[in-house]
């Protein structure tokens, strides 16, 4: 009996610590994109576009910023799940404000000059790639010298 009293006040303690943070155990849907700063691009069914101030997003979206980019998606629930730059918001459907700031994910940014200084293979790729140009580009200077090479 004690066992199923402790439950029941941890269970409340917990709700009660949920909703007292501001962010709702209900399912958020809809959101709005507020204060957009920079490239921030939107990722729909139909395709992507640059976002703007005040535009819906609805479910099966995804939301992403760029170098020097933040955007805040408002949900109708009362959550606000702020990205920085380089980040990315995959919005699947109604979910818990939880769920929504816990899925936020970092979106990966290499540098050209670094892949291929620290990338073998693609290097030995390149030089492949390098030396093709080269004897193409010597066959094309021959066949326009209209000459034979005997």
């Amino acid at each position: 009996m004690r066992s199923v009293i402790l439950v029941i006040l941890g269970s409340f303690a917990m709700a009660f610590s949920v909703n007292a943070l501001g962010q709702s155990s209900s399912s958020c849907d809809g959101a709005e994109l507020r204060d957009v700063t920079g490239n921030v691009l939107l990722s729909t069914k139909d395709g992507m576009s640059a976002a703007v101030e005040k535009q819906t997003v609805a479910g099966g979206s995804r939301v992403t910023t760029t170098s020097r980019a933040s955007v805040t998606v408002a949900f109708a629930c009362g959550c606000d799940v702020k990205l920085k730059e380089n980040e990315r918001l995959d919005i699947e459907g109604p979910s818990t404000c939880a769920v929504l700031l816990a899925s936020v994910t970092a979106v990966p940014v290499v540098a050209i000059g670094a892949a291929t200084a620290s990338a073998g293979a693609f290097s030995g790729t390149t030089a492949l790639i390098g030396v093709g140009v080269g004897v193409g580009g010597y066959l094309i200077y021959r066949n326009n010298r209209n000459q034979s090479p005997n």
